[in-house]
């Protein structure tokens, strides 16, 4: 069995690493952090040297690599950018989710010889019997921790929502939030906020609903619409597709809540969204005052599950002529274009993939013209119309690739 002892009276050479999750709290996080490690060591009277420190602001442990300051503390230990034996945090949430961590501390210290040691366990050493232990101890602390703060989370928010009160996170546009205050210990303070009409903002929703009430048009022509629209503040624009079309199908502009219709979690630094079952979904009626008429958008919403419903009618049709019985996983022009998602226009929008009716060639095979294009230039809000061809980019992109992994020997 290999032995490495860690004797922590030498001076061996430390990193820190401090985050906060949200620009929510205390802005000094990070250096107390900072603070509180450096007392302990005092304390312990360890000869340690801090060689840098490392932080992130406002950034959610969920996601690894999203957080540039880990990223970078990784890169340089791995490279020998920044030679350390340690790496010191105040509480082993600081670093990352749990069941991540037993694999990032099992690298660093096997294949880097570093040490990923907290300071509210005394900068215990994690690969003796008894810091094992602890280790365990904190991962299930840390998991039970996280698991009821968000079980209380919750458990408020939906008390809050059945009061009529705002249950957290930013209002919908054209609305704003009214505080309600209260006196506690002689002291005003915030007892809750009500979602109100925002005046700067609520005739956009409404000359929304009413376009598409009276054109029936989709998302992308009421974007376009409201792009052009010059009674609307440039500060609101550019409206996207997408948003548009969250808007219109959104309960809340005819006054009713619907709370918790989706459940939230992070698999591999990637947000996954699966519906509640219809139990868990709270419905709060005459939420707050409506500033669409309920008539208009249900017959709004007549109109889009009319649109819906042919493009669901035309995709059975071409499943029935191809024959093909199976659907794809994922589906979604990801699966049929390789760089879909990767291609970015000038304006920093992502350039999506569309594909023009099958037609025959002069050869009789059956073909169909495939482009990306700025879904900004479609609604009307980006100048860049270019479309760029898919096999043409693909095979750019390809012998880039080839370039790079085979260079050809001089």
């Amino acid at each position: 069995m290999l032995k490495r002892i860690f004797d922590p009276k030498h001076p061996h050479r430390a990193v820190l690493y401090v985050r906060m999750s949200s620009d929510k709290q205390n802005p000094r996080s990070p250096q107390q952090q900072i603070d509180e490690i450096k007392r302990r060591l005092k304390a312990q009277g360890y000869r340690w040297v801090v060689v840098t420190v490392y932080r992130d602001d406002a950034i959610s442990g969920k996601f690894l690599r999203k957080r540039n300051g880990f990223q970078k503390m990784l890169r340089d230990l791995k490279t020998g950018t920044v030679v350390a034996d340690l790496i010191l945090v105040d509480t082993l949430e600081r670093l990352g989710r749990v069941d991540e961590l037993p694999t990032i501390r099992k690298e660093l210290f096997e294949r880097h010889g570093i040490l990923v040691l907290t300071g509210d366990s005394n900068f215990a050493d994690p690969n003796t019997p008894q810091g094992r232990a602890l280790g365990m101890v904190e991962a299930y602390r840390a998991t039970e921790d996280g698991r009821i703060k968000a079980h209380n989370v919750v458990r408020g928010k939906r008390d809050a929502a059945e009061l009529k009160h705002w249950p957290g996170g930013p209002p919908p546009f054209g609305f704003m939030l009214q505080s309600v205050m209260i006196m506690f210990k002689g002291r005003e303070e915030v007892d809750h906020c009500l979602l109100v009409p925002n005046p700067a903002t609520r005739w956009i929703i409404e000359l929304l609903f009413e376009l598409a009430e009276r054109t029936s048009h989709g998302s992308t022509r009421l974007a376009r619409a409201l792009n052009a629209d010059p009674n609307i503040p440039e500060e609101y624009k550019p409206f996207q597709p997408e948003t548009i079309s969250y808007w219109l199908d959104s309960k809340i502009y005819y006054g009713e809540l619907v709370w918790g219709l989706n459940s939230t979690g992070v698999v591999d630094d990637t947000r996954v969204v699966e519906r509640n079952a219809a139990e868990d979904v709270l419905r709060v009626p005459e939420f707050c005052e409506a500033l669409v008429p309920r008539e208009r958008w249900n017959n709004v919403r007549a109109v889009r599950l009319i649109r819906s419903e042919r493009s669901l009618a035309a995709r059975r049709r071409k499943q029935e002529a191809n024959g093909k019985q199976l659907d794809a996983p994922a589906p979604g022009l990801t699966l049929n274009y390789l760089l879909s998602g990767l291609l970015f226009c000038e304006c920093g929008l992502r350039m999506t993939a569309s594909s023009s009716s099958s037609y025959v060639a002069k050869d009789g095979t059956e073909r169909r013209y495939t482009s990306y294009v700025c879904p900004g230039y479609l609604a009307h809000h980006c100048e860049n119309g270019t479309r760029v061809p898919e096999p043409w980019v693909r095979e750019m992109v390809i012998g880039k690739l080839r370039e790079r992994l085979f260079p050809k020997s001089t």
